[in-house]
């Protein structure tokens, strides 16, 4: 009884020193700055098909579910115009790369979706500059981080919501952008000014800031493909009292019916 006690026991420890730790928990980092711009929004999203996250430090590549939208003025438009063969900046959140939903713009916030740190988390948000670098290493991305969440960088702190915050829920990330990019206001701005100032007219229109809904031409009108208000011509303006391949000037074709039998 004896022997079999210490066989036991022996079991026990063997089978609790072969027991691999507990992985650290991920900590992450606050910005000791607020240089970056100004979070006007932060709200809990669930993806059910969940989306990809970029971790900076080891460039694993994960799959989550449970994530941030992320509301930030002040990101200058300028820093993102597209360049020839080079990514445009990155937006980071802790060590997690977030992804671009609008993109800056004076009219209206940027959209990001990040991965959700656990509720009440503080996490700094920064600006990756991959100009040059489009996949930083793990030192290299170590370096970038703390330069810019230090104290003479350019971040902001994010605080994720409690637990008890309000979800929403999208099917998935393409869905979650068109609800966000068709809106008929942005940031409070009416869809009609912001179309305006893009000189759109018309219809919906895929920009860098997102896709806008700006709507209908007065009656008489069609929208054409480069979203401008035309008058079509007519079968009676046109002479033509048959056919049906008939350019109405508008870009699309006129039908005046059957011609008759001969």
């Amino acid at each position: 009884m004896l022997r079999l006690g210490s066989l036991l026991l022996l079991c026990l420890t063997l089978a609790c020193a072969e027991r691999p730790p507990p992985p650290a928990p991920r900590t992450w980092p606050r910005s000791q700055n607020s240089g970056l711009g100004t979070v006007t929004s932060v709200e809990r999203v669930h993806i059910t098909q969940g989306f990809q996250v970029l971790h900076g430090e080891t460039q694993e590549e994960v799959t989550v579910h449970e994530g941030l939208l992320i509301r930030i003025n002040g990101l200058s438009p300028v820093e993102f115009m597209p360049r020839a063969a080079m990514s445009p900046p990155s937006m980071v959140l802790g060590n997690s790369f977030a992804e671009m939903i609008t993109w800056p713009s004076g009219l209206w916030p940027t959209v990001l979706l990040t991965e959700a740190p656990p509720p009440g988390t503080e996490a700094g948000l920064w600006m990756y500059d991959s100009w040059e670098d489009p996949t930083p290493r793990g030192a290299e991305f170590k370096r970038e981080l703390t330069r810019a969440l230090g104290p003479q960088g350019l971040g902001v702190n994010i605080q994720t919501p409690s637990a008890d915050a309000p979800v929403t829920s999208y099917l998935s990330v393409e869905v979650l952008k068109e609800k966000v990019r068709g809106r008929r206001t942005l940031n409070g701005v009416p869809a009609p000014e912001l179309c305006a100032s893009l000189q759109v007219a018309c219809g919906f229109k895929d920009t860098m800031h997102g896709r806008l809904d700006c709507g209908v031409c007065p009656q008489g009108q069609t929208c054409t493909a480069d979203n401008t208000c035309c008058t079509p011509a007519t079968c009676a303006s046109l002479g033509r009292s048959c056919g049906t391949v008939v350019p109405d000037g508008c870009g699309y074709a006129l039908d005046c019916g059957a011609c008759p039998v001969r």
